[in-house]
């Protein structure tokens, strides 16, 4: 720019322009090295996603039903009261004609995709190239159909790309009842809605799960879990909250500590746990008593993180974050937010920063387009929030960084953004662990 005197007036950088050429440029670095990453181990849930957009007839549909008597019209009460508050999440109700309720009430769904933290943050990197590895009992063609072809699975005889396998090549001790599929129900801000004559105040998504799926039990998984810790760089622990607290409860426990152990018998330099909505708190306190102590490295939503802590973790998020980290000695606690993303910490501020920002890349991208991106960029209309937590130490060896995740006030969708952002955060641990450790694991078709 030039002043009427000739003189060079420099441009003023904002605040957002400055993050989104970072982000650029970590985009950059990422679609140049995703090929070459490290592998992840993702476990430890799958299941089949019935997604429904709620315009506006069918908000009105499910606020119609919210007054009528019995479990229909208790669980329509619950889902429209969190949609006119703009409260996204998951609500577990035991019931086997759900998923039918459903579909009569809000008709044929949108699309079918993947669910399960584990298997959608595998998606996000195979699609970029990268390497991960899913354990998956459950391999009826409806279930294989949803995976993406390049996401590895174990056989009999070694690995191979979900691509190239049938549901005959299926591990012994598979589901013996088919699961249902979780319904999710996304809404976007703006939509007209009964009683909000300016519309829903913010865009998010509620799951529905009408059963306990329990966990993947694949053993053939289990078996190569030594061989496959020796080379990945990080293991993924989520899914906890659908093990059913019936006598199949403690057994699928203790297969799942079991094969933690042997990741660590051979070497797994990491283990992230990915919390998830528990039926209540109390279970999501009694689920962090018993997988927080399995991992380094622990992952929740700022509102998982209040359910734990209480209100003032709202407000505070990094005092709050930093006594979990204490009471279960952990490396790390990595919140999400809507427009930032935390992680008190022990380790390098410069790798951890490097982690958040390829998550929230990567998530950004997704909501952008709706699936994981090929090719991540950050969104032109995102904004970048100033109103963050602040980076510093904490004493007792831990620091907080924070940096604003790329925000869509009207993403194209909700669904599997933290699961993404998982991905992302893992994959960034993939880059920095690289050195030709993927070798061994067959590509897919492309």
């Amino acid at each position: 720019m030039t002043s009427r005197t000739g003189l060079s007036i420099p441009r003023v950088v904002t605040g957002d322009e400055l993050w989104a050429e970072r982000y650029r440029a970590l985009a950059d670095r990422v679609r140049t090295r995703a090929r070459h990453a490290a592998p992840v181990l993702a476990g430890f849930s799958a299941c089949v996603d019935h997604i429904h957009r709620m315009d506006p007839d069918r908000i009105a549909a499910l606020a119609a039903r919210a007054t009528e008597p019995g479990r229909a019209g208790e669980v329509a009460a619950e889902v429209f009261g969190r949609i006119r508050h703009g409260h996204g999440g998951e609500i577990a109700v035991p019931w086997p004609g759900g998923t039918d309720w459903v579909g009569t009430l809000l008709g044929t769904p949108d699309r079918v995709q993947l669910g399960g933290t584990g298997p959608q943050a595998a998606w996000a990197l195979a699609v970029l190239g990268a390497p991960s590895v899913v354990p998956l009992a459950d391999r009826r063609p409806e279930q294989l159909a949803v995976l993406h072809p390049d996401v590895i699975l174990c056989t009999a005889e070694g690995t191979a790309p979900a691509g190239r396998l049938t549901g005959a090549d299926a591990p012994s001790g598979g589901p013996g009842v088919p699961k249902q599929p979780h319904s999710i129900l996304e809404f976007a801000a703006g939509t007209p809605a009964p009683g909000l004559p300016d519309g829903l105040p913010r865009s998010s998504r509620i799951i529905l799960r009408f059963m306990d799926d329990g966990i993947e039990r694949d053993e053939w998984f289990a078996a190569r879990s030594g061989e496959l810790a020796r080379t990945a760089a990080a293991g993924l622990l989520s899914g906890m909250n659908g093990l059913p607290e019936d006598g199949t409860g403690p057994a699928d426990r203790a297969w799942l500590t079991d094969v933690v152990c042997t990741w660590r018998d051979g070497g797994l330099p990491l283990l992230h746990l990915e919390l998830a909505e528990f039926a209540g708190d109390r279970a999501l306190r009694a689920g962090c008593d018993a997988y927080v102590p399995l991992a380094d490295s622990v992952g929740m939503s700022l509102s998982e993180l209040a359910a734990l802590a209480g209100p003032s973790a709202r407000t505070s998020p990094v005092s709050a974050a930093a006594r979990f980290a204490t009471a279960y000695d952990l490396d790390r606690v990595c919140v999400h937010a809507d427009g930032w993303v935390l992680a008190v910490h022990r380790g390098d501020p410069t790798e951890q920063r490097t982690a958040l920002m390829t998550g929230s890349l990567l998530a950004a991208a997704r909501a952008a387009r709706g699936a994981p991106a090929a090719d991540p960029e950050p969104p032109p209309a995102a904004d970048y929030t100033e109103d963050r937590p602040a980076d510093g130490p904490l004493g007792d060896g831990l620091r907080a960084d924070c940096v604003p995740a790329p925000h869509l006030s009207h993403p194209v969708a909700t669904i599997g953004l933290g699961d993404t952002f998982v991905g992302g955060l893992l994959l960034a641990r993939a880059l920095h662990d690289s050195a030709d450790r993927n070798s061994q694991y067959p590509k897919g078709p492309r």
